[in-house]
């Protein structure tokens, strides 16, 4: 899972004031993850004065924060770096206002809640898959769609009723139209025996 450091071109490189590049990017994580607001301004800062490719692999790493390490704290961290991305595509280097889409992404980051619950998810599931421990294939999946449900005659009347079953589903849920479909695969049902 970690790249070992001949492989990553990013320890070759020093930043515009002669730090390890690798070293600034890791450190970039870790003061978001921390909160610590200036010195990952004064990172990310450092990663764009260095070189355009460095400015582009900020970007990179503050998507994957926004859902690495912030995750459900912020559940539109996300689409919020996504969008300030894509702004700072459409303003030339070096225009100082490019430079502002960063910063407003390093300052929500550093300033939202943070959890990392979808990185240890990954983690533990390539760890499992790694280790031979694969999927089960649960009972209520085998419905019309599948080859072994429709061999067990399992139709639409299942499939409302077992298959297409969401959980946690929302209080009061309209279910006027279930309701109705429910009906019609019943009397499809008792129309065909």
């Amino acid at each position: 899972m970690v790249q070992h450091h001949e492989q990553d071109p990013w320890t070759r490189i020093q930043t515009a004031h002669g730090l390890p590049a690798d070293e600034v990017i890791s450190s970039l994580q870790k003061e978001i993850r921390r909160g610590n607001l200036e010195n990952a301004a004064l990172l990310a800062g450092e990663m764009i004065v260095t070189s355009p490719d460095m400015e582009e692999y900020l970007w990179f790493r503050l998507q994957v924060i926004s859902v690495e390490d912030v995750g459900y704290g912020n559940l539109n961290a996300p689409v919020l770096i996504d969008t300030l991305f894509r702004m700072h595509e459409r303003i030339p280097r070096p225009h100082g206002d490019r430079y502002l889409m960063a910063f407003h992404a390093v300052r929500v980051l550093c300033e939202s809640q943070k959890e990392r619950g979808s990185d240890d998810l990954k983690n533990w599931v390539l760890h499992s898959l790694d280790h031979d421990i694969v999927p089960t294939i649960p009972d209520y999946a085998l419905d019309m769609h599948t080859r072994r449900g429709q061999e067990m005659e399992r139709d639409f009347l299942h499939f409302l009723t077992v298959a297409a079953k969401v959980e946690p589903e929302i209080p009061n849920r309209d279910r006027t139209y279930l309701d109705r479909l429910i009906e019609i695969a019943k009397s499809a049902r008792d129309d065909s025996e």
